[in-house]
């Protein structure tokens, strides 16, 4: 496949060659985040070990790698996953990585970076794998200590992202993370200084509300505001749910001990079936309260979280604002929250297990919400996905092709 030509998406550009990828991370295994993000990360190594020694060799340890060197090649930027993947965390290469991949812009997400919220956000959350996680991260620190080394690696992971999208910020999104803690005042300097050093997505905690109010509260209005003038999108991802459980006991049973440990979520029933519910219920209280009404260009993300869920989402929150709450919610909204969820949300299907030509079949008012995405250099990303995307929608025409491929995404990855 040549190479994507430069400049502004073109539809004149064949449709594969010119795909939006709202799910890319960063993949580094811990021997070199030192190296890569700075002190505090060559510290977080350290800390993290145990947790990242029992996901077993070759998924994010690989002691014996000494680059992001792996054969640029077609063949193994569809089928190689983890840390040694081509491109898993050196950007130039991402950029040869995505024009193999036909991919013309790509959100990337902290990988590293996660680990530094888990200790930022402290043991309190609940939730499965992360509440496994927070205590085993916080062995030997006090709460005082495993917060200040979370934020640091939070800084790290930020000033590392204003790097990578410096190299091309057309093409490299690189997302930025907000710290949790503090108040609006806070949250919107925080905001403000990513935004201003070039980042172009933000990555927000869905699990707990964002500087203790709720998303709906006027307080937090200038937040909202300055997002939706700077096209700046707010993104949910999987991992950044902390807090939303107030316990961990809900998975501590034999059907759902983990016998394999990823990353982002945990190889087990429970966890992969609940993933959704901390955005649902954000997104539930950003339409019912009125935040896209107030904020039409508002732009939100739901990433590798699934898609199951819009579809319904969107008729409970339809029934009770038309057939229990009218009179309530008409000074509040003036259309139906399934249609704040199609102009102002987006969320990427479960590559290897969801059938979205079903969702789009069954949902047409929100075929614009589900987006394509790879999870590059991600082992949930499953190996050729453009291939397999693009065989289950193809009899849906070429209509349904383009809005998956590409226009959908674009509401996350706008033009400069």
């Amino acid at each position: 496949m040549a190479a994507i030509a430069q400049g502004p998406l073109s539809a004149r550009a064949p449709l594969l060659e010119r795909t939006l990828d709202v799910d890319g991370h960063e993949f580094a295994p811990p021997h070199l985040w030192g190296e890569i993000f700075g002190p505090t990360a060559q510290r977080l190594a350290e800390v993290c070990a145990p947790f990242i020694a029992a996901m077993g060799e070759d998924y994010i340890a690989r002691p014996g790698q000494a680059g992001d060197d792996a054969p640029m090649t077609a063949e193994n930027v569809w089928s190689l996953r983890h840390t040694g993947a081509p491109g898993a965390f050196d950007m130039r290469r991402r950029l040869e990585a995505m024009d193999l991949m036909g991919v013309r812009r790509q959100l990337i997400f902290p990988s590293f970076g996660l680990w530094g919220l888990i200790l930022a956000t402290g043991p309190d959350g609940g939730g499965s794998i992360a509440q496994a996680m927070q205590n085993l991260l916080g062995q030997g620190l006090s709460a005082e200590e495993a917060r200040a080394l979370g934020c640091a690696g939070i800084d790290e992971h930020n000033a590392w992202a204003v790097r990578a999208t410096a190299l091309d910020p057309d093409r490299l999104r690189v997302v930025g993370m907000l710290k949790p803690g503090g108040d609006v005042v806070d949250l919107i300097g925080q905001a403000t200084g990513l935004i201003d050093c070039g980042l172009r997505g933000l990555l927000i905690n869905t699990g707990s509300p964002p500087a203790g109010l709720s998303p709906a509260a006027p307080e937090l209005d200038p937040f909202w505001a300055l997002l939706a003038a700077r096209q700046v999108p707010v993104l949910a991802h999987v991992g950044s749910d902390l807090g939303f459980l107030g316990s961990s006991q809900w998975s501590d049973a034999p059907a759902f001990a983990p016998n394999k440990l990823a990353l982002e979520v945990g190889l087990e029933p429970y966890s992969f079936s609940t993933i959704h519910l901390a955005v649902e219920h954000f997104l539930t209280v950003m339409v019912l309260g009125g935040v896209f009404e107030r904020h039409p260009t508002l732009r939100f993300g739901a990433i590798e979280l699934g898609a199951h869920w819009l579809g319904p989402l969107a008729d409970n929150l339809d029934m009770w604002a038309s057939k229990v709450f009218a009179r309530r919610l008409k000074s509040t909204l003036s259309l139906r929250p399934s249609e704040y969820l199609a102009r102002n949300v987006r969320v990427t299907p479960h590559n290897m297990i969801e059938p979205v030509a079903e969702f789009i079949t069954r949902y047409p008012r929100l075929a614009n919400c589900y987006c394509y995405s790879t999870d590059y250099p991600h082992l949930e990303g499953g190996a050729y996905v453009k291939d397999k995307a693009h065989q289950m929608l193809a009899p849906l025409g070429e209509a349904v092709l383009e809005q998956y491929f590409a226009t959908n995404g674009a509401w996350l990855l706008p033009e400069p």
